[in-house]
């Protein structure tokens, strides 16, 4: 039994009860009930598009004037694991016109280069520009009659009335977590996006000035490059030392940064949950982030579909959601040994890199392209961009 499973089972009798009765239309008909979404991403989008199509009226909130996300983050590009084939049967939506495959990801520890695998990696847009997976999801929205209130924040004075049920959905926003009880790390950050001259590309940069990573993606010819930590300030000395880097190894550079501070759902190891105080959690909210490296595009879109399993059958929906995030709680623990024993020391991992031979590693890594599966990894969690969790 999962961790999960047992967060389900230890619910109150009278809050199973509440969920079951707040999800009731008329006598046991579902048809024609009003669902409230607070979130209008990709994964509140989801939930939206699949009730939707069950015939319930769906009314998105989102604080921001459009749809897409916070328009702290977005517009963004990403790059992910998935199994796009898989994904788009599982929700139920064609998402593969708008996911691009990486063409080649870069792994820099401090100036040496090892090769990313990148099978079954692809890139993705995000926001509300023509080409962006949002965009995708926002007309199949309309042209189902899903509602959309803008510039209509989730208020703290507001909850305590929601209604079971209600959905929420709103990413990486503080205050968010904070009106809603829900655990969280600040991830401070360094932004900058905008138009550039490549596309269907990646890299990824580790040094000791941070505590993740920094990370430049570009899609559509527009790029994203972030450089983050979890729980510890990044000091502009780190930006400085990472436009040096870029520079000198990416010719790349940028002028324009902003400082963000956000929330991640990963300061616990059982801080996921599906449902919380008779809402149900979506997307980010929910936990469905992989601990280790920080994808969170594929747990988004399976929970969304999960969250509007929820609203008419609760118990059904946690089972998929415990299949989704079985691998959390061994992802998060590998990333606390990570983060205390191996990542603090990039000069080691430098020096192992190059006692290997550089070039004898990126060789290693063509071969998984050859044989077409992602290296096994440890902290690969279950649940997001790996295939096998869509087989019952």
């Amino acid at each position: 039994m999962t961790a999960a499973r047992v967060i389900m089972l230890e619910m109150s009798s009278a809050e199973l009860s509440s969920l079951r009765e707040g999800y009731r239309f008329g006598e046991g008909s579902m048809a024609g009930k009003e669902v409230l979404i607070y979130g209008g991403g990709m994964s509140g989008m989801v939930a939206a598009i699949n009730l939707a199509r069950e015939g319930h009226r769906v009314v998105i909130r989102d604080m921001e004037d459009s749809y897409g996300g916070s328009k702290i983050y977005n517009p963004s590009t990403h790059v992910t694991p998935i199994d796009l084939e898989k994904t788009s049967q599982y929700i139920g939506i064609d998402v593969k016109p708008v996911f691009h495959k990486v063409i080649r990801c870069p792994a820099y520890f401090h100036d040496t280069m090892m090769l990313w695998p990148v099978y079954e990696v692809f890139g993705v847009e995000r926001g509300d520009r023509p080409g962006s997976l949002d965009t995708l999801l926002y007309k199949e929205c309309l042209d189902l009659g899903v509602e959309f209130e803008f510039s209509t924040p989730l208020k703290a004075e507001d909850v305590p009335d929601l209604a079971p049920g209600t959905i929420i959905a709103c990413g990486l926003i503080p205050k968010a977590y904070k009106m809603l009880d829900v655990p969280f790390l600040q991830v401070h950050m360094w932004l900058s996006r905008g138009e550039i001259g490549f596309t269907d590309y990646a890299w990824l940069w580790f040094d000791e000035s941070i505590t993740e990573y920094g990370y430049l993606s570009a899609v559509n010819n527009y790029y994203f490059n972030l450089l983050f930590s979890f729980g510890k300030r990044v000091e502009k000395y780190a930006l400085e030392k990472y436009k040096e880097f870029m520079v000198r190894n990416e010719g790349v550079e940028h002028d324009e940064w902003d400082y963000q501070v956000g929330a991640v759902p990963l300061l616990k190891p059982d801080n996921y949950r599906l449902f919380r105080n008779g809402l149900i959690m979506c997307g980010t909210m929910s936990g469905a982030i992989d601990p280790f490296m920080g994808f969170g595009i594929s747990g988004a879109l399976v929970t969304g579909k999960v969250a509007a399993m929820a609203v008419s059958d609760p118990e059904a929906a946690q089972v998929e959601f415990d299949r989704f995030l079985a691998g959390f709680r061994r992802s998060f623990y590998i990333k606390e040994m990570w983060k205390r024993f191996v990542r603090p020391k990039v000069n080691r991992l430098e020096r192992h890199i190059r006692i290997a031979g550089v070039e004898r590693v990126n060789w290693l890594m063509t071969l998984t392209e050859r044989e077409k599966s992602l290296i096994p990894l440890p902290f690969a969690t279950p649940g997001f961009g790996h295939a096998n969790i869509y087989k019952k």
